[in-house]
């Protein structure tokens, strides 16, 4: 049985009573710590205010007033902390699967996150991302108002599709493709904000379609794999299955997380970007003279293209600072008490780190909330900063990847097309995110005004 408006309505309650009134009290052992009130940040959750609003409204002035910047790199640096375990019962992670690199720790990381790079590193697939902006030029044609944080991520989809699992979604030609429309409706639900923000509601109120329906679309992911095997081809895929991570399990675990972290994200960054150079079109300019002046009209970029287009690299840098689609890191424990700058954080206490607030601290950026991409042209301390793909061993592995496809998106569509953010656009001030349940930056709804170049 569905659960219906009234029985969430009527459970709410029970959780305030039962599961929230017992957490909203600091423990005593983290009282030594700076903090933000746990009812601010519920409350904040509650009225549907998204990640980059809360961080600035709650997070960041007690970050600066205490110099959290400087813990960010410490953090991720110690080696004595491994990742909280997921909760098994959330459909999010029953999706998943808890197998992958993603979660995994000590000698199953390490063994999966070679897998992983190698298949990642060994191929830029820079013809198949040209091949693909191909076909998105030719849906936005002679140009006009498209909605591009949809087309955006119709095309990491078929990215993902064709390099990391060898299958085309099809996306661009056909947005309502079976699987890509099974894949779209099943996490609109998995995401409810009150399943995700109190899990025990799987046990309490369960949802057995959803449930089924979860384990269809795995099922479906299962049967790629398996055309995999029978014939595998130039894709991660293929590639992890002659060189195995270890079981069956992790295969499909992989896959599916590849799928969904290497589209969404992706697609974030690109809205991103090509908004901010909407906006600033001063320096869309800049970067499209960039372009043109190394590339020739009918010639198609390349990763030697790339390592000359030293201001396009910093808008896109510079973008991802602002609005990076990751929020915040997985959730971390220590067996131990650990010391972070002058504080100690008693053991098996999960520690998040959260990225966007590292990428607009006062302290260490100037002008934290501009975009100046001129700061990437001048090498300086705030290289190592710059960490919104994560930072040190845990760093995510498909960042090359991801910055590789950008660049060949930017560079092809800068050299197409001149565009801006069409009258009254709800983006005109400030970039507008979607409220997400798992803390992602994606702009919502944005469109843009491209134009042919002449």
């Amino acid at each position: 049985m569905q659960l219906s408006t009234f029985s969430v309505a009527a459970v709410v309650p029970l959780i305030i009573i039962l599961y929230i009134a017992p957490r909203l009290r600091c423990p005593k052992n983290l009282r030594h710590l700076p903090r933000v009130p746990l009812s601010s940040t519920l409350i904040s959750l509650v009225m549907g205010e998204t990640e980059e609003r809360r961080v600035h409204r709650l997070f960041l002035p007690t970050a600066q007033k205490y110099g959290a910047g400087l813990l960010a790199r410490a953090l991720m640096d110690t080696r004595s902390i491994t990742k909280q375990r997921p909760r098994e019962d959330m459909l999010f992670w029953q999706f998943t699967g808890l197998n992958t690199f993603i979660l995994a720790d000590g000698d199953i990381w390490r063994t999966q996150i070679q897998a992983v790079r190698r298949a990642l590193q060994t191929n830029v697939p820079i013809g198949t991302f040209v091949s693909i902006c191909h076909k998105l030029i030719g849906i936005i044609g002679d140009g006009g108002v498209v909605k591009w944080s949809d087309l955006s991520h119709r095309l990491t989809l078929d990215v993902v599709g064709q390099t990391v699992m060898g299958h085309d979604f099809q996306s661009l030609e056909q947005p309502h493709g079976s699987l890509v429309a099974h894949y779209h409706s099943v996490m609109s639900e998995i995401t409810n904000p009150l399943y995700i923000a109190f899990p025990i509601l799987e046990s309490w109120l369960p949802r057995k379609r959803l449930t089924a329906r979860v384990s269809n679309l795995r099922a479906e992911f299962q049967r790629i794999v398996d055309t995999k095997k029978e014939r595998p081809g130039e894709d991660y895929v293929s590639f992890m299955l002659e060189n195995p991570p270890s079981s069956e399990s992790e295969y499909l675990d992989n896959v599916v997380t590849m799928f969904m972290t290497g589209h969404d994200t992706t697609a974030g960054a690109l809205s991103t970007v090509v908004y901010y150079l909407a906006k600033y079109v001063h320096h869309q300019s800049r970067a499209r003279a960039e372009v043109l002046s190394l590339l020739g009209e009918n010639d198609d970029p390349s990763v030697q293209h790339f390592q000359e287009m030293k201001f396009m690299n910093a808008c896109i840098r510079e973008s991802m600072r602002l609005n990076g689609p990751s929020v915040a890191t997985i959730p971390r424990l220590s067996a131990s008490a650990i010391q972070l700058g002058p504080y100690t954080i008693p053991p098996n206490i999960p520690i998040v780190l959260n990225l966007y607030g590292v990428l607009h601290l006062g302290t260490t950026w100037d002008a934290p909330d501009s975009f100046l991409p001129e700061r990437w042209l001048v090498q300086s301390e705030i290289d190592d900063a710059w960490m919104p793909f994560g930072t040190g061993l845990r760093r995510c592995p498909a960042m090359n990847f991801s910055l590789y496809e950008q660049r060949t998106v930017l560079t092809m569509l800068l050299r197409k097309y001149e565009w801006t953010l069409p009258p009254g656009s709800p983006h005109e001030d400030i970039i507008q995110n979607g409220l997400s349940t798992f803390a992602l930056n994606l702009p919502k709804d944005l469109k843009i005004d491209f134009r042919l170049i002449k």
